[in-house]
Parts: structure tokens; C-alpha cells; sequence
């Protein structure tokens, strides 16, 4: 059996539906083509290759996956971040800082208007008040004075292990040598400043007997919230891995992600079932999982199931059989990459030149250790072998260890 993966960069310098359909009747022994989900694409194989099976490659389908599940990833965690912006200062400490930043906002909004009144351009008020001009002119758009927002925590290497410490701190274990040893054994690789830091934020939260909250009021204000620093794509990651590649603290953080809302556990079930057929090439449940998400009204699948509906016989092929282009991915990367490194402006013949083209220099090099004898006499032949211990293979299959 004879089979072919259909790309712009592989069969043809020319990105469009007729050089490809061209190029596969001139290889009329094909029997097997996999593909993306261009349509344009299937339509050329269907008339340069109409014996052949289309079969949708699992790389491409995973990748389509992961944006819709991305999207629905980032609503989620923007509306528990909106959900924390609005919930009061802990503190009557925090009021008085967010008031008197507040009042200073309001003073420079106020001065503002006046020079603007006075005819001062945008430019010179900036230099007067030490401003940007960009942000007096977003105020001035605005109309409105602007208001001062309690700061979005910045992502930290600590953040994953804060589950870890405020449990131990709890269970009595007070020492930050003995903390830090514990978490360097967990994988921490953050500097020791970051977890005393912490350790110092779990001493100010005890209260004087007098004052003390219960025990559930008291670990709810301050236990800590991972998934507020958490990215969309670092949360999708979670999602596609599978769960005993995770660490202990992204096992937490991927239970917490799931517990947050009931619309993202039924996501991770989705995921999960639909990484099961690629994986163990059971398409034959791809109609009870497009049921499935059709009956969870997720509006962030639906643009996937379209596809699928469209191409579904490809997708079932892509689900069934085991052809599969992922570890091509790796190279199509390369070409691009080099593409891009010229900023887009290299057509076809400069590319093949780039990717092909060996100078005479080099390929006397290559003849003479081919000659030499000796334990070195192979040394061309080996891939390049990376600090981390793996090579140039390795990280090209790596791309498509999911599909």
C-alpha cells in the first residue's frame, strides 16, 4: 500500500487546491492520503486521487481540540478572576490603600480635565504631571474617572506548591528549612526568598484569640487560590496529558481546575473520551461522543463538531486506522520556522535551497569523516544529542506524543 501526506510545503511550491490535485495524478498508485482539514485540500483529492482514502491526521484533530477547549479554559478562569476583583478587601489596611490610590486617581483625572479645558495639548500634560501621553488619553476617552482595581497576582514559581505548605503549616510544621527541603524534593526549583515569603503571609493570618474566625472561615481566607495565576494555555496542558505523567501539585491543580465549574469538568470528560480514540483507535464511539457533546451544550465544541460533521468519514478513518502524519509535523515546523526567519518572503525556490542546499565545504567535511576510521568514523550518522539527554529525533516524535 502506497500512501502520501498532502501539505502546501510537501507537494507543491504553490499553495493551492489545483497544484495539489496535479501533483497527485501524477502518482496514480496512491491508495491511502492523510491530511489536515482543509476542505480545499479534500476537494483535490477527490479529483486528482479518487481511489485513495482520505484519512484526517490525529495531530490536526487533537490541535483543533485543544483551541476549542483553550477557549472555554480562558471564559472559566476570566470569570473566577472577575469573581475575586469583586470580593472585598480582607483587610481594613487594603481599604485605606485602595481609597487613597483611589483619591490620588481621582486629583490627577480632575487636573487633567482643567489643563485639557485650558487648551494644553495631550503631550504637554503628560510632561507636567509625569505621565504617559497614552494614558491620558485613554482617561480622557474614557469620560470617566478610572478606577483603581486590586492587582491581578503575577504568576510565581511557588504558586503550585502553596497548596502543599498551607496544608503542612496547618498540620504544625512551622520549620522553613524542613518546608523548603520538602518541596525541593517535590520539584521546587524557585529561590528559598519565595517560599519564606509565603511562610510569612501564613504567620500574619494568625489572629488574636479574641478575634479568631471558625476553623472553615479561617482556611477559606487563606488557603490559596492556584487557578487566579493560572494560564489558559498551562490549564489546557492539564487538560491533555494524560493524568500519570502529572506532578503531585499539577494532579492538585488539575482536581481544583475540575471542581471549579461543573462546564469544565464535562470538558475534561469530552477531552479524556475523544484522546481515548485517538489514542487507542476506537472511532467507532465517535458518534456516542458527538452525541455526548451535542447533549452538554458547550459552545465551545460546537465549532469542532461542525468540522467533524463536515469530514466525518476522514475523522472516522483518522480514528480507525493507523496511518498518521504527527512525527511530519515536526519538519513541517522547520520549514516554517525557516520561512519565517526571512519574515515571510521566501518563496519556494529560496526554501529549497535553504533546506537542501549543502555547500562544497560541507560536503567535503561530510566525505572525509565518512573515509575516517576509527570510533569516530560514525559520528554524522548519530543524531545530535541534547543537554537533557534526549536528541533531534526525540523532539520531533515528542510533537505528536499526544496524537
Amino acid at each position: 500500500m502506497t500512501w502520501s501526506r498532502v501539505g502546501p510545503l510537501i507537494c507543491s511550491p504553490l499553495r493551492s487546491a489545483h497544484s495539489v490535485e496535479a501533483w497527485l495524478k501524477q502518482h496514480p498508485s496512491l491508495e491511502v492520503v492523510s491530511r489536515d482539514g482543509s476542505s480545499e485540500y479534500a476537494s483535490a483529492i477527490r479529483k486528482g486521487a479518487p481511489q485513495a482514502r482520505q484519512v484526517s491526521d490525529r495531530w490536526h484533530l487533537v490541535k483543533n481540540l485543544t483551541a476549542c477547549v483553550s477557549a472555554q479554559l480562558a471564559k472559566t478562569l476570566a470569570q473566577l478572576r472577575r469573581a475575586e476583583e469583586r470580593r472585598p478587601a480582607r483587610t481594613q489596611a487594603v481599604q485605606q490603600v485602595q481609597q487613597a490610590r483611589q483619591a490620588e486617581r481621582t486629583a490627577r483625572y480632575e487636573h487633567i480635565l482643567d489643563l485639557q479645558t485650558q487648551g494644553v495639548k495631550s503631550g504637554e500634560i503628560a510632561r507636567t504631571l509625569g505621565m504617559s501621553q497614552r494614558t491620558i488619553q485613554r482617561w480622557i476617552a474614557t469620560g470617566t474617572i478610572p478606577y483603581s482595581r486590586r492587582k491581578r497576582p503575577r504568576a510565581s514559581l511557588i504558586d503550585p506548591y502553596k497548596s502543599y505548605l498551607w496544608k503542612r503549616w496547618h498540620q504544625g510544621c512551622h520549620s522553613g528549612a524542613q518546608l523548603e527541603r520538602e518541596l525541593r524534593a517535590k520539584g521546587y526549583k524557585g529561590s528559598p526568598h519565595g517560599i519564606y515569603r509565603y511562610l510569612e503571609t501564613l504567620k500574619a493570618s494568625k489572629l488574636a484569640p479574641s478575634k479568631q474566625k471558625s476553623a472553615a472561615k479561617l482556611a477559606s481566607s487563606i488557603q490559596p487560590n492556584a487557578l487566579l495565576t493560572l494560564s489558559a494555555s498551562q490549564a489546557t496542558w492539564l487538560f491533555f496529558r494524560k493524568e500519570e505523567d502529572l506532578k503531585p501539585e499539577e494532579q492538585e491543580t488539575l482536581r481544583q481546575l475540575r471542581q471549579a465549574s461543573p462546564q469544565l469538568e464535562v470538558a475534561y470528560q469530552l477531552v479524556d473520551e475523544f484522546l481515548h480514540m485517538v489514542r487507542e483507535r476506537t472511532g467507532e464511539q465517535l458518534d456516542s461522543w458527538l452525541n455526548k457533546v451535542e447533549t452538554s451544550q458547550l459552545q465551545a465544541f460546537q465549532t469542532f463538531v461542525t468540522g467533524v460533521h463536515k469530514d466525518k468519514d476522514a475523522v472516522l478513518a483518522g480514528l480507525t486506522l493507523p496511518w498518521s502524519t504527527g512525527p511530519v509535523e515536526g519538519h513541517v515546523n522547520r520549514l516554517k520556522l525557516i520561512k519565517r526567519s526571512m519574515y515571510g518572503r521566501a518563496e519556494f525556490d529560496l526554501l529549497k535551497l535553504r533546506v537542501l542546499h549543502q555547500s562544497k565545504k560541507s560536503q567535503d567535511r561530510k566525505h572525509k569523516y565518512k573515509n575516517r576510521q576509527g570510533p569516530q568514523a560514525d559520528r554524522l550518522k548519530k543524531p545530535r544529542m541534547l543537554k537533557n539527554g534526549t536528541t533531534s529525533q526525540h523532539t520531533i516524535i515528542g510533537i505528536s506524543e499526544v496524537a
